[in-house]
């Protein structure tokens, strides 16, 4: 018999990776928006679904409705501070009359387990208030080991109507044909509505409700503060499970910085980190319809 001592170091990262197995199941679907992209909508809880910022086409395609310049972004999480569970995303919006096309690619995991994600969307405004849009996407899973590969496609939209100036209301789905990767691998289908409320020019208040067919209904809220132009304070919270989120957010000419934690009270914190760069900015204001 041979034993072996092991550093405390040591221990954490091993029980981190003994982990991993027993966390797919609620990661199974990491790419899908049980969590929102952008580091805006990780600081706010991910209560994004009525924001039109360009990051909406993840998260509320009709977001795109209000995008009229070309743009890039990149985003990336480090989950949990565990590098087998890093995500990143990469979108670019690009305008056209009528509308605006995103296109979106996603990667979670590492070389033993990993998904992506390949997406198109478009959005448009169908009115002054009312604004549509649709994505579809390419989804793959690849496992080590002999054990191949798997793939399927999705569909996923939405709309933000605007009754008020300073009221914004949007409702989105995800996958409503309850496409799946394979029987070990089942991709949510998800519905939320949210609200998004500024009183103020220096204030934005976000409320959002959602719901999926692997966990129970989430409440979430965000708040968001400028004390001064392009400098952004966020905090957020979500339930089931509870979780606290805080960020900042600082624009410098056309590059917009954003950066996120989340604090789980069992997994611990996450790290967000989004750098998105707008091509023409002076013709395309952040949030339209909430101000």
């Amino acid at each position: 018999m041979i034993f072996c001592r092991l550093k405390p170091f040591d221990f954490i990262n091993t029980s981190k990776l003994f982990l991993l197995p027993l966390l797919f199941p609620l990661l199974s679907y990491s790419s899908e928006p049980d969590k929102l992209i952008g580091a805006r909508a990780s600081g706010m809880g991910n209560s994004a679904i009525a924001l039109t910022d360009s990051w909406s086409m993840f998260n509320n395609q009709a977001g795109l409705g209000w995008q009229h310049d070309y743009w890039a972004g990149v985003y990336h999480e480090n989950r949990y501070f565990v590098k087998e569970l890093n995500y990143s995303s990469l979108g670019g919006c690009i305008p056209v009359k009528p509308g605006t096309f995103g296109v979106a690619i996603t990667h979670f995991g590492y070389s033993q387990y990993s998904q992506s994600r390949f997406g198109l969307s478009y959005g448009m405004m169908l009115s002054k208030t009312i604004a549509a849009g649709v994505g579809f996407n390419y989804h793959t899973v690849q496992l080590a080991g002999g054990y191949g590969s798997s793939n399927c496609l999705t569909a996923e939209g939405g709309i933000i109507y605007q009754p008020l100036e300073k009221v914004a209301i949007g409702a989105y789905a995800f996958n409503p044909t309850h496409s799946s990767l394979g029987s070990n691998q089942n991709l949510n289908t998800f519905f939320g509505i949210g609200l998004a409320y500024r009183p103020s020019r220096y204030v934005l208040i976000t409320l959002q409700g959602d719901d999926n067919t692997q966990s129970s209904p989430v409440f979430r809220t965000g708040l968001e503060y400028s004390p001064a132009k392009n400098l952004y304070f966020r905090a957020g919270m979500s339930s089931n499970p509870m979780s606290l989120a805080f960020g900042l957010g600082w624009k410098v000419k056309s590059l917009d910085f954003d950066l996120a934690f989340s604090y789980h009270e069992v997994l611990g914190y996450t790290p967000y980190l989004s750098v998105a760069y707008t091509f023409n900015s002076k013709t395309s204001k952040q949030d339209k319809p909430e101000k």
